[in-house]
């Protein structure tokens, strides 16, 4: 059994090879003796890249599968979940515009959640990009849950609260999260099959990550930020061809499964981002762990 899997789909508008090369040289650079394979899905007008990219970089032996098909992004996820969920320890979710930066990424990650990990669903750790690279009070690290300062999406939320760019805080360990951003997604596999397949809403990854989110809260796992270790993302976001897409059809999947929505407390006039009264979601999934975000602002950390 491999202690790692890592699962990446090279597909879509605004998918480039050298991203693609950053993403994997950056991972094998960052955790040098460890045991993972790479799981890689892409187009088929993209394999002979995709296979240039691996030869030259000297990874044929650490690719346990290289798949070429035209299906969604959560279809491909399932194929995958249903072969290999026996077959690793853990499992790690990443885009295909990843630079992870922290030496022994995935070993720093295990020693920080350390005995803890039976109540743990997701774990990401942090982006710097857009404060760092485009002074933005913005982190895409997160999903913004039901906090009391939902309201401060986009200009402050975490350890952007302060709203100066000279003033971050960071928490000084691991602390729960409503759930992280697709980009990195971190878990071992017994989670992993706990919370299940991806719902097949759209072809990409449109809010899957705040439906696995829920999903883990509502199974009592903890969804964990690991602040002191990172990666960046978007690489090269100036190079991207298109932004959000598929956003009608995810936020209409999240709402027929979950019965609310979810989006901008500002732009929709949703008390703390959910389309129904926060009483109502702290009764209906009460005995869960979803309403915890709904009782505390994002920079009230609740540690590990």
């Amino acid at each position: 059994m491999l202690d790692l899997i890592v699962f990446i789909k090279h597909s879509g508008i605004n998918v480039r090879e050298d991203n693609f090369r950053d993403t994997i040289h950056s991972f094998v650079e960052k955790n040098k003796d460890q045991d993972f394979k790479f799981y890689i899905v892409t187009d088929p007008a993209l394999e002979s890249s995709v296979l240039g990219t691996i030869k030259s970089l000297r990874l044929d032996t650490a690719i346990l599968d290289l798949k070429t098909t035209q299906n969604s992004w959560a279809y491909d996820f399932n194929v995958f979940l249903d072969a290999h969920k026996n077959d690793s320890k853990w499992l790690l979710i990443s885009h295909d515009d990843v630079v992870f930066e922290t030496d022994n990424y995935f070993s720093k990650i295990k020693e920080r959640v350390g005995d803890s990990i039976e109540s743990i669903g997701w774990i990401t750790s942090t982006s710097e990009y857009y404060y760092k690279h485009e002074g933005k009070l913005v982190t895409d690290t997160f999903r913004p849950g039901f906090h009391l300062d939902h309201h401060m999406w986009g200009k402050g939320m975490w350890q952007l609260s302060s709203g100066e760019l000279t003033k971050i805080q960071y928490p000084p360990s691991p602390v729960k999260i409503h759930g992280p951003m697709s980009a990195i997604m971190l878990i071992t596999m017994d989670s992993m099959k706990k919370i299940g397949y991806c719902e097949d809403w759209t072809r990409y990854t449109m809010l899957i990550d705040e439906d696995w989110s829920l999903t883990s809260l509502k199974n009592n796992l903890w969804n964990i930020w690991v602040p002191d270790v990172h990666h960046l993302h978007p690489n090269r976001r100036h190079l991207r061809k298109a932004n959000n897409r598929w956003e009608k059809e995810a936020h209409a999947g999240i709402e027929k499964k979950w019965g609310f929505d979810i989006g901008n407390s500002v732009v929709n006039g949703w008390k703390q981002g959910i389309s129904i009264p926060i009483e109502h979601l702290r009764q209906r999934y009460a005995g869960t762990n979803i309403p915890w975000s709904s009782y505390r602002n994002s920079y009230d950390w609740d540690f590990l």
